[in-house]
């Protein structure tokens, strides 16, 4: 392709990001030319860009594309950064920040101006200012700051929050483009979101070789890292190069930990890495530099092909702190939800296999991104509370104040598809007329329609009569009239036609509801533990969710001081269940006098808010506490209640007294929605 001028590579640049149909009166309008021009400059371009392989795609009506494979794409962006080329964009006040942010990360702690920021973007000097506030409100989760002086702006702070705040933005980035296109199906294990981001801002040929040299520490490790750590791997090398080829180097100095080698085979894997870097790239990696590649590869989870395969191998691996937290939450969970988790092996087996790396992150501070959060929190938003919840425990003996959203979300997963399996397993009895033939018909008709099924028996109706071992039978399923009270029936036709199947869902959905209304809960520990000294009610009249700090530091205070410990070295795990609801544990060996308190932030519905703080020791059922507060959640009448409490005594009666749900008639599904709403 000759070299393009300057009015096609921006109308080139300008098609690629928008990576969908425009029209040519946008694009005239966009780049302030007639749309006569905007004509003459495509057909030269299409005429540039045919030499290579690629077509300008027409739609009429809608208006022009770029036809890329993704081959092509990664190609076009790692070439048209053409030197001497400047392309002046309209960019959004958002996208001008975020490319202001980058630039202020890439060169840290090179200085920039106002001024040269007012040129570059052709905005005013005011506008630059604001933008710069915004930017120090979005470092400062990262403990970095800008430094203003007569040389100029630059951002300052230790290497490895930089670096983190570089992978932060690039995750942004790639999440926000997943927003604003519909995924699409991609052969290889990083989608073309993220691939296009890392190759915008490192490079093709960087990516490319990165990649290989991943491939070869796979290898080595004798297994393949799971997509997301893969990811998250291959983004933290790519920054390291970066910034080590502008002499920026990870120091003892910048925060890393002098943590113990506990791998030395990883480790050894961690220097290969360094070395095909040195014969790639000419850098020399420092012993730090090192040992935070070690720390990535042993937080990076694996990617098994099935829990079925034999795995002794990676269980011997796993530490016994690991196996008892799991064994942990698996039994709090399925308090929770009332169901029996703990014979599930694969469940058990898939998490302690992701438990290791995850508590290898938290120990290295290492960050790791769900694409699928959002998703994961919608879909299944009531486990996703309760798994939350159920860690609470554990980022407390972690000495976390809480686990990311990210981190609860992968976990969620397992426990969902573990639901859904025990779900599907259903014990079922057929019972027709004495015709051989239609018996046989109803059954392989059930069996196609409910695969997952296991059909127990097939009788007729005159042995049904004589049965009285109903013991794990889920449902009766009849094509004649029978006389059963204790067991679900549904009557349907030897054929099975829609009608039937429909009825057969519908019995089910019915049975589930019917677990959870009507049902009595009770609340013996929280009753048992609430101490009167331990209750702090404020009156909200600000803006909605607003944090009742003072109340809640106050009621800190009071638990400790009953516990017998003060507030100094405290660490408060936190598991925020919904905008109303957090819950906050104090374990300790030392806790004496166990308790648990109420911070009550009164007002309006949507700025009310209910804070539970527990203080135990390793020897309180903790377990059994969080599933009475879980139970909390169901009970929206008892909720309530709580959230109108005036007086110690009138909060001991309504933890002590029983509450149903008789007259809701919900169910537990959207009893808990407008818990969580």
């Amino acid at each position: 392709m000759k070299a393009l001028s300057a009015r096609e590579y921006q109308i080139l640049h300008f098609l690629l990001e928008r990576r969908d149909f425009v029209p040519v009166k946008e694009i005239a309008s966009h780049m302030n030319w007639s749309e006569k021009t905007i004509y003459r400059e495509l057909n030269a371009l299409e005429h540039n860009l045919d030499t290579r392989g690629i077509r300008l795609e027409r739609k009429p009506g809608t208006g022009i594309a770029l036809a890329l494979t993704q081959e092509q794409t990664m190609e076009l962006r790692s070439t048209q950064c053409i030197p001497g080329k400047k392309v002046v964009t309209t960019l959004s006040v958002e996208a001008r920040r975020i490319k202001i942010l980058t630039n202020l990360l890439y060169d840290s702690p090179e200085e920039t101006s106002i001024n040269k920021l007012s040129e570059e973007y052709f905005i005013g000097k005011a506008s630059i200012v604001n933008d710069l506030k915004a930017i120090e409100e979005r470092i400062e989760p990262f403990h970095l700051r800008l430094e203003k002086s007569q040389l100029g702006t630059r951002l300052i702070g230790s290497e490895i929050d930089i670096r983190k705040a570089m992978a932060s933005l690039i995750h942004e980035l790639v999440s926000e483009d997943r927003r604003q296109e519909q995924e699409q199906e991609h052969q290889s294990r990083i989608d073309g979101n993220t691939l296009g981001e890392l190759i915008e801002h490192f490079g093709y040929d960087p990516v490319k070789g990165i990649q290989c040299i991943l491939e070869e520490t796979e290898q080595q490790l004798g297994y393949t890292i799971g997509d997301p750590y893969y990811i998250n791997m291959l983004t933290h090398l790519l920054i390291c190069i970066r910034r080590l080829k502008s002499g920026k180097v990870i120091r003892l100095a910048d925060g890393i930990s002098e943590h113990p080698v506990t791998d030395p085979t990883v480790h050894s894997i961690a220097k290969a890495m360094a070395n095909r870097i040195r014969e790639q790239y000419g850098l020399e990696l420092p012993s730090e530099e090192i040992y935070f590649i070690y720390q990535y590869l042993i937080s990076s989870g694996m990617s098994v092909p099935s829990l079925n395969h034999e795995l002794s191998g990676l269980m011997d691996k796993a530490c016994p702190e690991s196996k008892v937290m799991v064994k942990e939450l698996i039994q709090t969970v399925s308090g929770m939800i009332r169901r029996d988790l703990t014979k599930d092996e694969q469940l058990y087996k898939g998490l302690i296999i992701h438990f290791k790396p995850m508590l290898n992150r938290l120990k290295y501070n290492i960050s790791i991104n769900n694409p699928l959060l959002e998703d994961i929190r919608k879909e299944y938003a009531e486990i996703f509370s309760l798994v939350r919840l159920g860690m609470l425990p554990i980022a407390q003996a972690c000495g976390l104040n809480s686990f990311s959203d990210d981190e609860i979300s992968y976990l969620v997963l397992y426990f969902q598809a573990s639901i859904e399996k025990s779900s599907k397993k259903k014990r079922v009895i057929l019972v027709c007329s004495t015709g051989i033939g239609t018996s046989h018909l109803l059954k392989n008709r059930i069996n196609r329609t409910f695969p997952e099924w296991e059909v127990v028996d097939v009788i007729s109706a005159s042995w049904f009569k004589r049965m009285e071992d109903w013991t794990d039978i889920d449902l009766i399923i009849s094509t004649v009239k029978l006389e059963h009270q204790d067991l679900p029936v549904v009557y349907v036709s030897a054929l099975l036609n829609d009608t039937d199947v429909s009825l057969i869902k519908a019995k089910f959905n019915e049975e589930k509801l019917n677990q959870h209304q009507n049902k009595v809960f009770s609340f013996p520990l929280l009753g048992a533990y609430v101490h009167p000294s331990c209750l702090q009610i404020e009156t909200n009249t600000k803006a909605p969710f607003a944090e009742g700090t003072a109340s809640r530091l106050k009621l800190f205070t009071s638990i400790l001081k009953h516990v017998g410990a003060n507030m100094e070295n405290r660490a408060f795990a936190e598991a925020k269940l919904n905008n109303h609801l957090s819950v906050f544990l104090i374990r300790s060996d030392v806790n004496v006098n166990p308790v648990v308190g109420f911070n009550i932030v009164q007002g309006e519905t949507a700025n009310s808010k209910l804070e539970i703080v527990i203080a135990f020791s390793k020897d309180e059922p903790i377990t059994e506490l969080l599933i009475e507060i879980q139970s909390l959640l169901m009970c929206r009448r008892m909720y309530e209640q709580i959230k109108r409490v005036t007086t110690p005594m009138e909060l001991v009666g309504i933890l002590q007294s029983k509450h149903d749900q008789e007259e809701d008639h919900d169910g537990y599904n959207q009893d808990y929605q407008r818990t969580v709403d």
